[in-house]
């Protein structure tokens, strides 16, 4: 099992860069993909066959004292009570086959082609009744032909929601199917792109982690990290305009978004905790559980129909930033009060996400750019990025010590075979020992004896005599094999087990004194193992000769070693 895990472990080390700069080169991708989406949403969008929609008036109200003011998309009116009817007016050219693009944001909105009701989106009953609004949607819509040399008259009528004080009024794009999916993939495809990769490499982290678990159990700590990307990307691929334009699933698209931002920050504060070995800390702890108690809260309320994501949204614009900035406070403080080296690299990536938590917050309300999440999605990206290389260095670290304890386990094991080894040479030479103790004890008489037979003249009685003495002198001890007296000791014990069950034992070796790219310890287990299990086979046999054959060859600085022997069946 032992080998088994090291020959994995030097896997894993030949393989973990290709995977790391794979892995990172997929983040990277998705980054530099988000701040192109971001320059083309602050920019504009290169014209390629459709029309933005110009000439914008709006209406808010149906009384009397309701007037019409002109306005450039995209605009926002606010301080709306909820339910208040907004009037949105233009004319165009339509040849019968324009489309019209709309990105209605949590408001249902009746479309009207020369006072003609041509669609209608977010009727009541056609969303969840948890939800007091619909979700966003984006959705094309063909328009009629305009009639004679007028132009086609086109009415929005909105009903603001009632979960928020205003009405977002996106921009409006009108050309053929192909040319309104191309606006969107020049607006939003970058972006959209980039959260499927971020997407792919949080699974691919998690599954490195079930990967690298099976040869080092802290592994695991790469999960987090990688649900965390997971987290992220369905985020942003749920909240992007291109995923509601081309799934047609918003209700969907609506809880996996907010779930995916809400929940994100908890493998973020798990991984933190075992990353700097702080799983005991009541700080982190505390901030978990009040974060799992806001998203499970929230989910709960949402469900019910009591607060929906878009109110509940608020609280996490306060609580997310605050727990970022919290846990870069805090490991900054164990960075250096504790000298905890691993807080001082987390603090660097929790920096980068708390600022951008912050900038984004400071987005929402101030609007430097139409999309509301680009600046914190792309921190957040940055953050995968920071430690995604911490992660792998700490996995890393961590394999190359359970690799060094692995080998280190090994060479305990072998020296305690080398022990046993030398105890049961011991136990043999403790018999021999007393054996010839007792026989030097029996000299004097076996001299006596021959003196008198000497002296009696009884010369072939006293060599007959000298003969059987010579028969009884034990054995030495230990065989010259080779030059290495180890190894010697080694054979000769196995010789003398073979020998007593009558295995026949050739044996034909050359090993040096000296190995220098073996230890003798090494050597031993490994004859031992060969010959211990050689000897086994053949006292498992029921019938024929029991023998066994061991040859070993010096060649240059290779040793080879030959085993033979014969076994049953």
């Amino acid at each position: 099992m032992k080998n088994r895990l090291r020959s994995g472990a030097r896997k894993v080390f030949r393989l973990e860069p290709v995977l790391f700069i794979s892995l990172f080169s997929v983040l990277l991708l998705a980054l530099l993909l988000q701040i192109r989406g971001a320059r083309q949403s602050i920019g504009t969008v290169r014209q390629n066959h459709w029309n933005l929609v110009r000439n914008v008036r709006v209406r808010v109200g149906t009384g009397k004292n309701a007037s019409w003011k002109k306005v450039t998309l995209p605009e926002t009116i606010g301080n709306l009570p909820g339910g208040t009817t907004v009037t949105v007016s233009f004319r165009l050219q339509s040849d019968g086959s324009s489309m019209l693009f709309l990105n209605p944001v949590y408001s249902p909105v009746d479309i009207y082609a020369d006072d003609k009701l041509i669609y209608s989106y977010g009727t009541q009953g056609t969303w969840p009744s948890y939800m007091p609004d619909p979700p966003t949607g984006a959705f094309s819509v063909k328009l009629p032909a305009h009639r004679d040399e007028h132009l086609l008259h086109v009415e929005l009528v909105y009903t603001s929601p009632k979960s928020r004080s205003s009405l977002v009024l996106h921009s409006m794009v009108t050309g053929s199917g192909d040319a309104v999916l191309r606006y969107l993939f020049e607006r939003y495809g970058y972006s959209w792109v980039s959260s499927l990769l971020f997407i792919i490499a949080g699974i691919i982290m998690c599954g490195l982690s079930l990967f690298y678990i099976t040869f080092e159990r802290h592994g695991l700590r790469l999960a987090l990290p990688g649900l965390l990307i997971v987290l992220a990307g369905m985020w942003e691929f749920s909240e992007n305009t291109m995923s509601v334009y081309l799934m047609h699933r918003p209700v969907l698209l609506y809880i996996l978004g907010f779930t995916g931002m809400y929940a994100m920050l908890l493998p973020l504060i798990v991984f933190v905790q075992k990353f700097t070995k702080m799983e005991g800390s009541l700080f982190l702890s505390v901030l978990r559980w009040i974060l799992e108690a806001a998203v499970l809260g929230s989910l709960f309320l949402q469900l019910a129909g009591v607060v929906p994501f878009t109110r509940s949204l608020y609280l996490f614009h306060v609580l997310l930033p605050a727990v970022l900035i919290l846990i870069a406070v805090y490991m900054l403080y164990l960075g250096i009060r504790k000298k905890n080296r691993p807080a001082i690299a987390m603090f660097l990536a929790i920096l980068v996400l708390a600022v951008a938590a912050v900038l984004e917050l400071l987005n929402y309300y101030f609007v430097f750019t139409e999309r509301n999440s680009i600046l914190f999605q792309n921190g957040l990206q940055l953050f995968c990025l920071i430690i995604l290389v911490f992660g792998c260095v700490e996995v890393r670290r961590n394999m190359e010590l359970r690799y060094r304890n692995l080998e280190l386990a090994h060479d305990i094991e072998m020296l305690e075979q080398s022990v046993e080894i030398q105890k049961e040479r011991g136990r043999v030479l403790t018999a021999y020992e007393s054996e010839i103790r007792r026989q030097r004890h029996d000299l004097r008489h076996h001299l006596r004896y021959l003196r008198q037979l000497l002296q009696d003249g009884k010369d072939k009685e006293a060599a007959a005599y000298i003969e059987s003495l010579d028969q009884a002198i034990p054995a030495g001890t230990v065989t010259r094999y080779c030059e290495n007296s180890m190894v010697n000791a080694v054979i000769s014990y196995y010789a003398a087990l073979a020998h007593s069950d009558q295995i026949r034992m050739e044996v034909s070796v050359r090993i040096p004194a000296v190995n220098p790219h073996i230890s003798d310890a090494h050597l031993c287990v490994i004859l031992g193992n060969l010959l211990e299990n050689a000897e086994e086979a053949c006292r498992r046999m029921t019938e024929g000769e029991q023998w066994v054959r061991l040859r070993t060859k010096v060649h240059g600085e290779l040793l080879f070693i030959s085993m033979d022997n014969s076994c049953g069946g």
